[in-house]
């Protein structure tokens, strides 16, 4: 999830970019995060964590004269883990990681062209 920092610096982006007469606008933030656990057992389970709040920011950057155009995600893998089983042969992997939004908005009014 986005830290306040991180919110206020997308939005300190969008005002500068309005101020400058930019026509697009393109923000990545946060938006989830795969959160691995490994057990004693060797075996591994996942916690996925979202992010109900995206939609108000979005909507906040709207209306700041933004309209969102295209929106992409994509994983990222920030670590990982491995631990032998027990029972059984092999190993159990946790894997964590967090989801980027990248969201690409146009200024809602053009000056001009």
């Amino acid at each position: 999830m986005p830290s306040q920092a991180a919110i206020d610096h997308a939005i300190g982006s969008a005002r500068g970019a309005a101020e400058r007469g930019d026509r697009i606008l393109h923000l990545q933030i946060e938006v989830g995060s795969l959160i691995g656990q490994q057990s004693s057992w060797g075996s591994s389970g996942a916690g996925v964590v979202g992010d109900d709040t995206i939609g108000q920011f979005l909507s906040y950057i709207e209306a700041l004269g933004w309209s969102l155009e295209n929106v992409g995600y994509s994983f990222v893998e920030t670590g990982s883990s491995t631990s032998a089983k027990i029972f059984g042969t092999g190993e159990g992997r946790s894997n964590q990681g967090i989801v980027l939004g990248f969201f690409t908005f146009r200024r809602a009014q053009a000056d001009g062209v």
